[in-house]
């Protein structure tokens, strides 16, 4: 038997459609719908048995010609022993749809790959983290025996760690772990200034961005620097540390919008036992920053980003803010920098 010609097959098609006009086409229908009503109702079996040339012809269609389905608004079925599955026309209706993207690909949402963040800054060779947070070996000094030194200078370690790193804290969130570490005296001070504004305000002793003005970029922040100790008149020890924490923030949802707020900190803490208990006091705190805003008093940190208006202007002779050896004792909290 010849095997049928696909275009004849196309064009009886066509033909056989064209015969039935806008109205007949609904007769037809109602028709078919009519078919399936209870005996005793009337049925139109002229119509019906065109109805079937028409389903027949379609099938014949779609067996030698598959691409017809596409035309038709119909999804081919599956190949390779898959259950098949056919479906009507896609039709777009108002409303939410959520489009899944597999797994490790690609899709619109893709803004390319996220700088790296401390790339061409002597950041590169900083340490990640606490790590950075060097601690001199302990050893008995101003009447603190061994013991009582290493306890102390894993007390500094922790509360630095808490003011500068601690992810709550940099994301301006309510400092726990550093409430936690401060001996009570001093947290009972440290709580009821947190929310003040100007000199008072201890929310300046930590590093906390403004809620809503930037996001940490990664989970890494670069560390340098060093920790002194000396004998502390009067007994116990004076505790001294030096470091930049240098802090990778991106604008919030713009994660392509980057900067780096280099924070130089320098503070003081005392060691000493009283009534027999070791006391880890912070008796003075320094930070400058580079990088950020300088016309706000709230405590918080507010990054500049590249384009942002300037607002007030950072004070002084612009300085690295990588070389420690230019030192922050007295100069401004904003000073100007030679960039980050």
């Amino acid at each position: 038997m010849r095997p049928a010609d696909p275009d004849d097959i196309d064009a009886r098609f066509e033909a056989l459609v064209a015969q039935f006009g806008e109205d007949e086409i609904r007769r037809m229908t109602a028709a078919a719908e009519s078919a399936s009503l209870p005996p005793g109702r009337r049925r139109r079996p002229a119509v019906l048995v065109a109805i079937a040339g028409l389903v027949a012809l379609v099938g014949l269609v779609v067996a030698l010609r598959p691409d017809v389905l596409e035309r038709l608004g119909i999804v081919r079925p599956a190949t390779g022993g898959e259950d098949l599955m056919v479906s009507g026309p896609v039709v777009a209706r108002p409303g939410p749809v959520l489009t899944p993207i597999p797994d490790g690909e690609e899709g619109l949402f893709d803004h390319g790959p996220v700088p790296a963040p401390f790339a061409g800054t002597p950041a590169v060779d900083y340490a990640d983290g606490e790590q950075g947070l060097a601690m001199p070996a302990a050893r008995a000094l101003g009447g603190l025996t061994e013991k009582e030194i290493g306890e102390a200078l894993l007390r500094v370690r922790r509360l630095l760690s808490a003011a500068h790193l601690d992810p709550a804290t940099v994301r301006g969130e309510r400092p726990e772990e550093f409430i936690r570490l401060l001996h009570p005296r001093q947290r009972e001070e440290f709580l009821s200034h947190l929310d003040d504004s100007g000199p008072s305000g201890t929310r300046s002793w930590l590093f906390s961005l403004a809620p809503g003005t930037a996001e940490p970029l990664g989970d890494v922040v670069k560390v340098s620097g060093e920790t002194t100790i000396s004998k502390r008149s009067g007994g116990g020890v004076t505790i001294e540390t030096d470091y930049l924490f240098v802090h990778p923030v991106s604008r919030p949802g713009a994660p392509l919008i980057m900067t780096r707020v280099v924070e130089r900190h320098r503070s003081e803490f005392s060691a000493y036992v009283k009534d027999g208990k070791l006391v880890v006091w912070l008796a003075a705190d320094r930070s400058a920053l580079f990088g950020a805003n300088c016309d706000t008093d709230d405590g918080f940190v507010h990054p500049r980003f590249p384009g942002d208006p300037w607002g007030a202007r950072p004070s002084g002779e612009p300085v690295d803010p990588y070389d420690r050896a230019s030192g922050v004792s007295g100069g401004p909290r904003c000073p100007a920098a030679l960039g980050t």
